[in-house]
């Protein structure tokens, strides 16, 4: 049996035949689950990433047929996908330091207490990082610096910069300290130190 070609695939596709879509999920799933694992170390992630990938393909399936090249069009896709998430986890720690920022009173006891353990916890939960990542999330968390910016002063790729900084904030995340106290705490203390 000849093996249908991606053009064929993307026609079918066009046409609503989930077969010819489970034989393209198939085809690049685990190559694609490999580039994405490359970028992050967040499996639950990169498995968001790849199913996010094919859901927006099928939803837009009546123009699948304009892709040219399936491997490109899959790949920029997930590194675009990858880099939104960059994006919103920066959002959301800029959200959460204005939220502190806001609600923080430190005149109780109570509060000055509670603030001083997390900022103790986050601190332990940072210094737990290769010294590359720690760096990494430093500058990005206490400085609010960019990826450029990041670059520019440590001198390895934006890649790298952007792969370093997702993994450390992901092992942050894992991190049973902050499974006791909750992320937003954790991420939103970085930012007060800044």
């Amino acid at each position: 049996m000849k093996v249908p070609t991606e053009i064929d695939l993307l026609r079918r596709i066009s046409e609503d035949d989930r077969r010819a879509f489970r034989d393209l999920y198939q085809r690049y799933t685990p190559e694609l689950y490999s580039f994405v694992k490359s970028l992050c170390s967040d499996e639950a992630l990169c498995q968001d990433i790849v199913q996010e990938i094919f859901i927006k393909l099928w939803d837009n399936r009546a123009r699948a047929t304009d892709i040219q090249q399936v491997k490109a069009y899959l790949f920029k896709a997930a590194k675009n996908r990858f880099l939104n998430e960059l994006r919103r986890l920066k959002i959301q720690r800029k959200v959460a330091k204005n939220k502190m920022f806001s609600e923080i009173d430190t005149e109780t006891p109570e509060r000055q207490l509670s603030y001083k353990e997390t900022v103790r916890l986050s601190e332990e939960v940072l210094s737990k990082l290769s010294p590359k990542r720690k760096l990494i999330v430093e500058m990005s968390t206490y400085q609010d610096l960019s990826l450029d910016e990041i670059v520019a002063r440590v001198g390895i790729s934006k890649n790298v910069v952007k792969k370093l900084l997702y993994q450390g904030l992901a092992t942050m995340r894992k991190d049973e300290l902050l499974n006791r106290i909750g992320c937003l705490a954790i991420v939103s203390s970085l930012l007060l130190m800044a």
